[in-house]
């Protein structure tokens, strides 16, 4: 059987066939998503107009007699748009690194407010976060009627529907999610002022929202689970690195244990994904290799394409006493501490030593680089250096977690193009988490993932 799999992600939209007999996307499109000119935003009806056509063309050409059994859908997390009475978008797509909910608020911030009173932890560029902004500050548009992820708007696009359904996965993203219930707390959120009336009704994994051209749609996954389900699925010996724009370290576990450093999210009915996420990421290392293609062009005026340089310098220096902790975008982690944060990492390489303890909400700004001498004041050192650096935020955000969490895991099976494509940020995970890094075989985990959780669904 074969299944399509959308992936709306935030640089990128992707959709691929999956194919259950080999298990492996057959066909594979991609075409660039960008934000709005100098915001965090997206256009919805872009984002649909670009899904369609890809979707259409890969309908209109398969003359297979193998039709596929399933659309699944994943998505970015975290962000929200408003919908009107006819399901149609009123707003652009807040996207997740939409920055408004560090806007003072009282004496705090609109996430810290948030967090202290509704008990739930949020941070700004949550959908409840930006919902609440957008509430106080007059600019929720006034047809709205709903708030969705742009995953939910492409099912309900697809499905000619006129509200949207979430999944669990999807709305635990937005804040203010009660776990035990797998249901929005609504209490919690009217405490603090927020609207609820514009949330909408969350469902089951899997839910079969509607069809397209006669195929059945699921409700969007988030992509974090969607690619963890392609890669790991339910297995708890195994972790998952996954590095996109962001970058995240998961684990599975079937019992609920709250009170953990690690953001819970609803996986398969079976149980939770425990996630620690950075806004930090595939994004990171681009910066670099811009930055050395710009001072290439700088002192020479030529362009040129200098990731292989980069790695080819990188791979001439094994280790350096040179750090960076290139956290261009802030860091969500706390600070390591007691023993757990010293294991397997060299002193002058912990970035908790430079790490600012931060409220929720308000991302530690900047990275650091420290111990630059004479001698490793070279390309290869600052390329070593740059991808321990980003290693090392995952490996201490992994650290964190209970050891219950972390018993038994025997390799790690990493996913996304930020790791995938990139050897020497390979080589610096296995060596702090000290265990073997693989992939899955197949490409675009989250839009397989997506495919695979449909196609599940669609037979059961």
């Amino acid at each position: 059987m074969r299944a399509i799999g959308i992936d709306i992600g935030t640089t990128s939209i992707c959709l691929g066939v999956y194919e259950e007999g080999t298990g492996k996307l057959s066909v594979v499109c991609q075409e660039k998503n960008y934000f709005l000119d100098g915001t965090f935003r997206q256009d919805p009806d872009r984002i649909y107009a670009v899904v369609t056509g890809m979707l259409d063309n890969i309908l209109q050409s398969d003359d297979s007699t193998d039709r596929p059994a399933a659309i699944g859908i994943s998505s970015q997390m975290h962000g929200i748009l408003y919908v009107d009475r006819e399901g149609r978008a009123v707003s652009p797509y807040y996207t997740w690194k939409e920055e408004s909910g560090n806007e003072t608020f009282g004496e705090e911030t609109y996430a810290s407010y948030l967090s202290r009173v509704t008990g739930c932890e949020m941070y700004s560029g949550y959908g409840s976060v930006t919902h609440f902004y957008l509430q106080r500050t007059g600019q929720i548009p006034e047809e709205a009627v709903h708030l969705a992820n742009i995953g939910d708007y492409i099912a309900m696009r697809l499905c000619d529907a006129k509200e949207p359904v979430m999944s669990s996965s999807i709305a635990a993203s937005l804040g203010g999610f009660d776990l035990r219930g797998r249901c929005f707390a609504m209490d919690a959120l009217e405490r603090a002022g927020v609207e609820t009336s514009y949330y909408p009704q969350v469902r089951a994994a899997g839910f079969v929202f509607g069809t397209y051209r006669g195929i059945p749609v699921t409700c969007a996954q988030g992509d974090n689970q969607a690619s963890f389900y392609a890669a790991v699925g339910e297995k708890q010996d195994a972790l998952s690195v996954n590095v996109g724009t962001g970058s995240q370290v998961s684990l599975f576990h079937r019992e609920l244990i709250e009170g953990t450093e690690a953001e819970i999210r609803p996986f398969t009915e079976k149980g939770f994904l425990y996630v620690q996420a950075s806004v930090n990421g595939g994004k990171v290392y681009e910066r670099l290799a811009e930055f050395v293609k710009g001072t290439v062009y700088a002192v020479t005026g030529i362009e040129t394409d200098v990731y292989e340089k980069l790695e080819e310098a990188g791979a001439q220096v094994h280790t350096t006493d040179l750090c960076i902790a290139p956290l261009l975008y802030g860091s969500r982690q706390r600070q390591a501490s007691g023993e757990s944060a010293k294991r397997r990492e060299p002193e002058n390489l912990m970035l908790g030593r430079n790490a600012k303890r931060q409220e929720p909400g308000n991302p530690a700004p900047g990275g650091s680089m420290t111990g630059l001498t004479a001698e490793n004041f070279t390309l290869g050192n600052m390329v070593r250096a740059y991808v321990t650096g980003m290693a090392l935020e995952l490996y201490q955000m992994y650290e964190q977690l209970p050891d219950v969490l972390k018993a038994g895991k025997r390799e790690i099976i990493a996913s996304g193009n930020g790791i995938r494509k990139n050897r020497l940020l390979r080589q610096e995970v296995e060596r702090l988490f000290g265990l073997p890094v693989r992939f899955r075989d197949i490409a675009e985990e989250a839009a397989a993932g997506a495919a695979m959780w449909a196609l599940e669904e669609s037979v059961k």
